[in-house]
């Protein structure tokens, strides 16, 4: 498989591909799930059809999963990555339905919740670092029932600029703030640290590298990932070591008749001195890893890393 970074993929269709969110949105309204369905099927469909790449990326993710976690009996197919591909227009659906504010914090169950309440509490602002697993967006729910959390969703727009737009003009909710990034650069550092002290929290989806890295350059972090070695980004895990702030792994998960969140700490404020801050970065990255992996058998076809994720999809350098 020819190795594509996901920042180097471009997002697909321009105004076209905005426009055509724009009308399933309509029509989500108009006409609820059964309407959307039918148009986004066909789209659905067509990218399947003629994304190689990501159909193959799909398949290769599934085949790992299988063979890390045999208990699954994962019998990877084209159907199974058809699969595959209509739960991510269901996790599309779903964050759309959160950006809308009809979610409710009634409707989602959570794991972890008390440790949550108790950091809100001692007004402790922090970092979590999620995924493209399952419905993130679902955490906007737990911020209606918990005025004190504040949450800073960073996310990328050079790839997903549209879809981004759609998102913060849906957006309903004072205490969810969109913050667009590139790169964490010093200004944003300083910027994000002053959020994190007044009790803020960051959500960051730390299983994408930055935009424009360099395959070679040191913002990146190598990880032990579903039996293979794999790329992770290391702004995340340094910006909680700089600013000495709790880690904490969220998910949220798709399973049976309704959403869970998964709320696990990954690491509790601590000084680390200069020499064995490498060996500590490594180690949390090997961390959020190994939840990452442990929450993919949970949700096996919630992961959405549509292209080469593993380093052995690399040319050799």
């Amino acid at each position: 498989m020819t190795q594509t970074n996901w920042s180097e993929q471009r997002e697909r269709g321009g105004k076209l591909a905005y426009w055509g969110m724009k009308i399933m949105l309509k029509a989500y309204a108009l006409g609820g799930r059964p309407l959307f369905a039918l148009i986004l099927y066909p789209v659905l469909a067509w990218f399947f059809c003629f994304g190689k790449l990501a159909r193959l990326s799909s398949q290769d993710y599934l085949q790992r999963l299988s063979r890390s976690a045999p208990h699954l009996q994962l019998r990877v197919s084209l159907r199974l990555s058809w699969q595959h591909y209509l739960s991510f227009a269901d996790t599309i659906l779903a964050k759309f339905h959160a950006w809308t504010g009809q979610l409710q914090h009634t409707q989602v169950s959570c794991t972890g919740r008390k440790m949550m309440l108790q950091r809100l509490a001692q007004g402790q602002g922090g970092i979590m670092l999620t995924a493209h697993l399952g419905n993130t967006e679902a955490m906007q729910a737990l911020s209606q029932a918990n005025e004190n959390l504040r949450l800073n969703v960073l996310v990328h727009t050079q790839h997903a600029e549209q879809f981004n737009r759609i998102l913060a003009a849906q957006a309903h909710t004072r205490a969810v703030r969109l913050i667009q990034v590139s790169d964490i650069n010093p200004a944003l550092a300083a910027d994000l640290t002053a959020r994190v002290e007044r009790g803020e929290w960051l959500v960051i989806a730390a299983d994408r590298v930055p935009v424009n890295a360099n395959k070679t350059a040191a913002r990146t972090l190598i990880v032990d990932f579903l039996g293979a070695k794999a790329r992770l980004p290391l702004g995340p895990h340094l910006l909680a070591l700089m600013m000495q702030c709790p880690l904490v792994f969220a998910v949220c998960l798709k399973q049976g008749d309704g959403l869970h969140l998964y709320f696990e700490t990954l690491s509790e404020p601590q000084a680390v001195a200069r020499t064995a801050r490498e060996a500590w970065l490594a180690a949390s990255a090997q961390r959020y890893a190994d939840k990452l992996a442990y929450y993919c058998q949970l949700a096996p076809l919630q992961w959405f890393n549509f292209y080469p994720f593993w380093t052995d999809d690399e040319p050799d350098q």
